[in-house]
């Protein structure tokens, strides 16, 4: 009888361990769905850390690889306006007082930052978290054109004398031979919801006066960072009709410092409700958001060190959460996807000889549907051995996920 309860505590410890690994270690394998040359955009991906902070141009174009969505990507007003009662309603019917939808649809706008600011206190509810953009990729600085032109046919003018505009000049008037990209700007603003501005300034962004600009922050130490933004791309006519980029919902960066000799990829990505009550059919919650994320990594396997095993490592860290919400219907796409509850290693099917594995980790484990990964457009480049794609997140969230992501390829013997 005691040999027999033995062997079933053996039995037993066995069975737990085994459902203790499988909840806490998950493998998914994943089809390579093209074999090609790796686009050229991609192979920047390769370059230290340090090349891409010395070129905004090859910097702008891997934010852009980055591809944003959310489901209520198409607007229904086309104008939205200060929430302050009837004086409110009154200055947008009658006096113009409004920001005015560029266009129906949510954009996309990658560039170089030239100038931070932020709001020293909250006026009404408005808190606003500035970027100002000047572009080196030619289309989306052309689409900025397109508010210029814009605010030369509303004509304008800020009730501020000192900020009186002139519009027969540039940037409203302009020879397209001969464009300096510095006299074009895209003004990107967000009130973050009140109750996470002090978190934000630690974690994510300067939100807080007082605290030093983007340099003086740990996830950007670099005065003027390349930054992608997406949202409703409008004219502010509560002044002189500038273009801004108002609210942005999603921001993402990737942290390319000066001296940073690595090729270690540190994402920085945050989805966001405008916390003012200025724009509530612009901003809605819960959000429900999709981005992909792009990697590149060259697999160490060659003819002189046939031995050489390289490793994508993959690190999940959650910065500042709202409350999620699990609004997916499962569909064959979604259950491709895994949750940010354990460790995945992952198998794309590539040939065991090339000695390749990637493993996906979250630092703090988080057990919702709301949060979900998968790996998408997989190319592998047989001439270079480079394995390139996309990881994809889709969060649905109440007032703001923000996350940093670190693409660390490790090469061991």
């Amino acid at each position: 009888m005691p040999k027999y309860r033995s062997m079933r505590f053996i039995a037993a410890c066995f069975i737990a361990s085994t459902i203790l690994l499988q909840t806490s270690f998950a493998q998914t394998r994943y089809t390579i769905q093209t074999y090609g040359p790796t686009p050229e955009a991609f192979t920047y991906l390769l370059l230290s850390n340090k090349a891409l902070a010395a070129n905004d141009t090859l910097n702008e174009q891997v934010l852009d690889l980055v591809e944003p969505a959310l489901a209520d990507s198409v607007i229904e007003r086309k104008k939205q306006h200060h929430k302050l009662g009837p004086l409110g309603w009154f200055i947008h019917a009658f006096a113009g007082f409004n920001w005015r939808a560029v266009s129906m649809h949510k954009e996309k706008f990658v560039g170089t930052v030239y100038r931070h600011s932020r709001s020293g206190e909250e006026e009404f509810t408005e808190y606003d978290i500035n970027f100002d953009l000047r572009f080196h990729l030619k289309k989306y600085l052309w689409r900025v054109f397109d508010a210029y032109d814009r605010a030369k046919k509303y004509h304008k003018q800020d009730v501020r004398p000192s900020h009186k505009t002139n519009y027969d000049t540039i940037p409203y008037v302009r020879d397209t031979n001969f464009i300096n990209n510095k006299n074009y700007r895209l003004h990107c603003e967000l009130t973050p919801p009140a109750a996470f501005r002090p978190q934000l300034n630690y974690l994510f962004f300067p939100t807080l006066p007082g605290y030093g600009g983007l340099k003086e922050h740990p996830n950007f130490e670099i005065e003027h960072p390349t930054m992608g933004f997406y949202g409703v791309f409008c004219n502010d006519c509560n002044h002189n009709c500038g273009p801004e980029l108002h609210p942005y919902e999603w921001v993402w960066w990737l942290k390319a410092g000066e001296s940073d000799e690595s090729e270690k990829r540190v994402w920085h990505l945050g989805l966001f409700h405008e916390g003012s009550n200025r724009m509530k059919k612009w901003s809605v919650n819960p959000l429900d958001g999709r981005i992909k994320i792009p990697f590149a990594v060259r697999i160490g396997a060659d003819s002189i060190d046939p031995e050489i095993h390289t490793q994508l490592q993959i690190n999940v860290e959650r910065l500042n959460i709202g409350r999620f919400v699990n609004t997916n219907t499962p569909t064959e796409e979604t259950e491709q996807m895994f949750y940010a509850d354990k460790e995945f290693t992952t198998d794309f099917g590539l040939d065991k000889a090339l000695h390749f594995s990637t493993r996906v980790s979250f630092s703090q484990p988080l057990r919702t549907k709301g949060l979900r990964f998968r790996f998408t457009e997989l190319n592998f480049d047989a001439a270079e051995k480079i394995l390139s794609g996309y990881l994809e997140m889709t969060a649905n969230a109440i007032d703001l996920y923000t996350t940093r992501i670190t693409f660390n390829p490790l090469y061991e013997h």
